[in-house]
């Protein structure tokens, strides 16, 4: 019975440092120590001034992604009614019925951000809960049966090009069709960016991933922030895109920010933080709210250690 429980013991051991190794082994060739380490501070104060019967906010927050991002810590500043796990993140709704004439709500993270881009394909390879289907069709402003946007797939890669060198050239399509525009206060899609010729980076990646549809190629659009230095006029949140290559997995891509001459199509910087997959959720951008009754204001502040972004949006605050 002694040497029984040595082999047992053992073997646990064993399989607990594999385990232990494999894991330790996978941190290590995602990040190549270009790691980093990002507190995040997500916080909006709701402001009542009437007879609000009930007042509904939803917000995106980041999650674990495989090779791109690991949350640390987080810190609701206030419990939410209800989490939902969404493909890329995780939505939070509050529900107040008869709300208080202030709230403040949010949360604040503690993120581990690893190097995604060109270089690092051939490591996420996952299709999503629901295969690659859902990156391939046609949706609200990823039109790809429009056709200019067809015109256009077939007039930037040749019908033989396949796989990166497709992807490449669809890429270069995008940026030789579209000038920057600067921040559009408008939600343009892909059909319309085209045919103004640029947009801002939403509009950007709508064409990029309703090209890559086109062509056969499953795309998601991301929203997100970048935890790097911002202009007064401008603002942290950014979307861009993931293009699955078969044999190689997803590929992140920034066409935006590569037509600024801030970024490359291989090289990115690592301040990506993804928020999510899903160009048509029901929140529509970053956050959103609903009130019943007296109209109420948000004031945003959103902070990467970077600068802070601040935002009023509803119906002025009383002093």
């Amino acid at each position: 019975m002694r040497n029984l429980r040595v082999i047992t013991l053992l073997f646990v051991f064993i399989g607990f440092d594999a385990t232990t190794s494999t894991a330790q082994d996978q941190k290590r060739n995602s990040s190549k120590g270009d790691n980093r380490i990002v507190k995040m501070e997500m916080r909006y104060t709701i402001n009542v001034p009437g007879k609000t019967r009930r007042a509904r906010f939803l917000l995106l927050v980041p999650s674990d992604l495989p090779y791109r991002q690991r949350i640390i810590n987080k810190k609701w500043i206030l419990p939410p009614t209800k989490t939902y796990q969404r493909e890329g993140g995780t939505e939070a709704e509050w529900i107040f019925d008869k709300p208080k004439p202030k709230i403040e709500l949010g949360c604040i993270l503690t993120i581990e951000l690893f190097p995604y881009d060109f270089s690092q394909r051939f490591k996420d390879k996952k299709k999503g809960s629901e295969g690659l289907k859902p990156y391939l069709k046609e949706e609200k402003f990823l039109e790809k049966s429009s056709p200019s946007i067809i015109s256009l797939a077939k007039v930037a890669a040749p019908k033989r090009e396949v796989g990166e060198h497709l992807l490449e050239s669809l890429f270069n399509g995008t940026l030789e069709n579209l000038k920057t525009h600067g921040f559009v206060d408008e939600v343009r899609g892909a059909d319309l960016a085209l045919e103004l010729g640029g947009g801002d980076c939403t509009d950007f990646t709508d064409v990029l991933v309703t090209l890559c549809r086109v062509r056969g190629l499953p795309a998601r659009h991301i929203r997100g922030v970048l935890a790097g230095p911002f202009a007064r006029s401008d603002t942290p949140k950014h979307s861009w895109a993931e293009v699955y290559i078969p044999k190689n997995g997803w590929i992140r891509l920034d066409p935006y920010l590569t037509e600024l001459g801030q970024a490359g199509y291989k090289r990115l910087k690592n301040h990506y933080i993804t928020l999510s997959y899903d160009r048509n959720d029901e929140i529509g951008n970053y956050w959103r709210y609903w009130s019943w009754g007296a109209p109420i204001s948000v004031t945003e502040r959103l902070d990467c250690g970077h600068g802070v972004f601040t935002e009023t949006v509803g119906a002025s605050p009383k002093k």
